[in-house]
């Protein structure tokens, strides 16, 4: 179950419904709940939420990812990311901060970091 703090606005501007599937690139403010299933990639400052029916395959750059889906790809999270039972994840998250609770499965790499957009510059200049 997606839990959410009481400072979040719970509005959601988009829902992709159960046993509906969608491919392509999601843009959007606000809050985006995914139920079905989706493919491609999403951008976005602000809460992309995969719930438990939900299956994404993407690469995801968002302000706050919400799973507790099937979810398979990469995610830069400006702020944080937070995975609830029974989510299956698998991939590479890159955020300041990370939740996992109890019964998730994660199987990939976490990169974490206060300034990921700056650790990521640093690596790479590093790297030359």
């Amino acid at each position: 179950m997606i839990k959410s703090s009481k400072q979040e606005n719970n509005t959601i501007n988009a829902f992709l419904g159960k046993n509906t599937k969608f491919e392509g690139t999601l843009v959007f403010d606000g809050l985006v709940r995914v139920d079905g299933e989706f493919e491609g990639e999403v951008k976005s400052s602000d809460t992309f939420v995969v719930a438990e029916t939900g299956k994404v395959k993407a690469n995801i750059e968002a302000g706050v990812v919400k799973i507790s889906g099937f979810f398979d790809g990469n995610i830069v999270a400006k702020n944080k990311v937070e995975l609830y039972k029974p989510a299956f994840v698998k991939g590479t998250i890159k955020t300041p901060s990370l939740i996992i609770e109890d019964g998730v499965t994660f199987n990939g790499n976490c990169i974490m970091g206060k300034d990921m957009v700056n650790n990521d510059k640093k690596v790479e200049e590093s790297e030359k």
